[in-house]
């Protein structure tokens, strides 16, 4: 020590002290999630400057001498003394949510099984991260997820760009979603011959299959993303045809194939906001944000467009940088968000109606018996009861929303939870939870219809979620659902290959923040 000198001594005395006072006075009060690339980049300079100037052993002996007491200080805070101590939980995850990011990967991206089995040994509260629960109680749904819900967005809301679901200001949601509900109310109706005209196109392609196998999932994300991409901009990407270009097909591939990354970024938030960072600079994502951005410059040139749901946005938003911005960030929420939800939930649909056969014939009964008064606006009760029941069982969205409460915390059921703790409640669980509906395992649709006795908690159900930030685009998505469904199984019987083995494919369903089906072929021969 003596070689060191004095000063370095008060420099590996200082460092420890540092770090517990760091950790007391800022990182166990402030949220630091968005400010990760700049701590890292902050950090590494100082280290670089230190070996600089004293030399490499002394620079590495001083961050030793400041992280180890740092980390030392996380640990036993969040193992034992944090408010959420009580709360009871696998033990890693009071540590760290690379405990969560560790077990989507030994499942292979099977999350909600883990959800549901930290369900069953630890109770409707349970801590699953440092300051995190999950809520499997539905007498919180109201108080989290409502209109009148103190809570505010979690930190996951803050990657990647501005747009109406990815930013945490009540006040910018409010106003921005005021201009996102009045310009579905006044083009929805005006947009179903384009959904109808879409379903066409879909049942010329599987015409020209002749009976052959065709992968469903592939079918249906070629079908949502095109009506989406014409929502957006005012024209379809050209998959149903078989006429999209390279881009398109790059994009496509880009916004499937990354689903994987976001099952597992989605637990840890302040890694996607660093590498969001990054990855906007170049890569796959950025031919994506480049893609869509020259599209929405194209659709805000165009003179004299027909009156659409685009077109009200554009007429709302005040031009300029900031504006333009918004723009191009609702755009890709349009497309990103409402496709793969409509392509998962078409797949899902599809493939309960080939395992049970008798739903799919009385599905085509019910509708050659309304076809002259059909509409896919209006809600069809034996349509809309499958729609229902296989959206229960296999939700488009696995993600369950983060919320954070309120910094003079909240009580639930008899439970208090402290000031910001994140706050989610996972939909899977919910819906396959006894207490809310009977025999929750099966697709029985008639519990929406002549069995309501099935449906022990109608208030679980929340396919499109609920409050202030539920699915804008709900509406929209029905009538895809309806036109797809009711007009392909007028059409077709739908066949499953020899051998198939629902238990094998349904046991295949991954976690990927949206649900993530297998790319099963099936075949759509002509119906009698």
């Amino acid at each position: 020590m003596d070689a060191l000198g004095s000063p370095a001594i008060g420099v590996l005395v200082v460092a420890p002290i540092s770090a517990i006072l760091l950790h007391e006075a800022i990182l166990k009060r402030v949220e630091v999630d968005h400010l990760t690339l700049h701590l890292l980049a902050t950090s590494t300079a100082v280290y670089w400057l230190t070996v600089y100037y004293a030399g490499l052993f002394f620079a590495t002996l001083v961050a030793t001498a400041f992280l180890v007491p740092l980390c030392l200080c996380i640990i036993l805070y969040r193992a034992f003394f944090h408010p959420l101590k009580a709360f009871p939980g696998p033990f890693g995850a009071r540590i760290s949510k690379w405990w969560t990011v560790k077990q989507v990967w030994d499942t292979n991206w099977h999350w909600y099984r883990v959800q549901q089995g930290m369900h069953a040994k630890y109770g409707d509260y349970v801590r699953t991260g440092p300051r995190e629960l999950a809520i499997f109680d539905p007498a919180a749904i109201q108080p989290l997820l409502g209109f009148k819900s103190p809570t505010t967005k979690g930190p996951f809301y803050d990657v990647m760009e501005t747009s109406l679901h990815l930013n945490r200001d009540k006040v910018f949601h409010r106003q921005r979603r005021k201009i996102w509900d009045n310009a579905m109310k006044e083009s929805l109706s005006d947009y179903a011959p384009h959904v109808e005209d879409f379903t066409s196109q879909l049942l010329k392609r599987l015409r020209e299959a002749d009976g052959k196998p065709v992968p469903l999932l592939d079918y249906c994300s070629f079908y949502s993303y095109d009506v989406m991409a014409d929502l957006a901009f005012g024209k379809p990407m050209g998959f149903v045809k078989g006429e999209s270009s390279q881009v398109a097909e790059n994009v496509l591939r880009t916004l499937t194939d990354g689903l994987n990354a976001l099952g597992i970024l989605y637990h840890i938030p302040w890694f996607m906001n660093a590498i969001g960072i990054l990855t906007s600079l170049a890569g796959p994502l950025k031919e994506w944000t480049d893609w869509s951005q020259q599209q929405m410059k194209e659709r805000m040139a165009v003179k004299d467009a027909r009156p659409d749901f685009t077109g009200h946005l554009i007429s709302n938003t005040a031009r300029g940088p900031k504006g333009d911005s918004l723009l191009y960030g609702d755009s890709r929420l349009i497309i990103s968000a409402g496709a793969e939800t409509t392509s998962t939930s078409l797949t899902f649909i599809f493939m309960h109606l080939a395992v049970h056969q008798h739903y799919l014939r009385a599905i085509r009964k019910e509708y050659r018996e309304s076809e002259s008064s059909y509409s896919c606006e209006r809600s069809s009760p034996l349509l809309d009861a499958v729609i229902y029941e296989s959206m229960r069982l296999w939700p488009s969205v696995f993600l369950a929303s983060q919320r954070i409460a309120p910094p003079q915390g909240m009580t639930i059921s008899g439970h208090y939870i402290p000031g910001n703790t994140i706050i989610t409640i996972p939909p899977f669980p919910l819906n396959r939870d006894p207490r809310n509906f009977e025999q929750p395992d099966f697709f029985i649709p008639e519990r929406w219809t002549t069995r309501p006795e099935l449906v022990a908690n109608k208030s679980a159900f929340l396919p499109f979620s609920t409050g202030p930030y539920n699915c804008a685009g709900k509406g929209l998505a029905m009538m895809e659902m309806r036109s797809v469904i009711s007009r392909v199984v007028n059409e077709f019987d739908i066949l499953l290959p020899e051998g198939f083995d629902q238990d094998v494919y349904f046991g295949g369903i991954k976690d990927r923040l949206t649900a993530g089906p297998p790319n099963q072929f099936v075949s759509f021969q002509k119906a009698k």
